[in-house]
């Protein structure tokens, strides 16, 4: 008996937790029309060309169009290749934000990268690219600048 109630008690809690899903009502808490929102100038940055070894910048600039503040919690990177860098004091509604990829430049060639950046807006998480190509210096040298992260 105890077997039978034991799965009547889960069947009727996997139905109940479909249902919820499917009227969108599950686990995913529901977005406030409010929320926060980017509105980026560019989600692509195309360097064009840029010399080998020296770092490049990449700044991603927005304006919180959402109806509450805009608070950034992370921005991912894809590699040891790139650092980041964001605004990170919450952005008032019609206010400007940044967010900055820097991309080292050592290694000859084209390439293409992402960041991923994780906030509160009505689009939790989202992808900036930005992509170019490494060319050697003509003198065949590799020129050595700091970063901007540097101190």
């Amino acid at each position: 008996m105890k077997k039978v109630l034991s799965i009547v008690a889960f069947l009727a809690v996997t139905g109940a937790m479909t249902a919820q899903t499917a009227t969108g009502t599950g686990t995913t808490a529901a977005v406030s029309e409010n929320a926060a929102e980017f509105q980026f100038v560019t989600e692509v940055f195309d360097f064009g060309q840029i010399p080998q070894g020296v770092p490049a910048e990449a700044r991603f600039e927005f304006t919180n169009t959402g109806k509450e503040p805009l608070i950034i919690t992370d921005v991912q990177k894809t590699c040891g290749c790139t650092k980041t860098d964001w605004s990170k004091e919450p952005i008032a509604p019609g206010a400007k934000g940044w967010i900055i990829a820097e991309y080292n430049a050592a290694n000859e060639g084209s390439f293409t990268k992402a960041i991923t950046v994780f906030s509160n807006t009505k689009t939790p998480n989202m992808k900036l690219t930005f992509k170019g190509t490494v060319v050697k210096d003509e003198s065949g040298s590799v020129p050595q600048q700091k970063s901007i992260f540097d101190n």
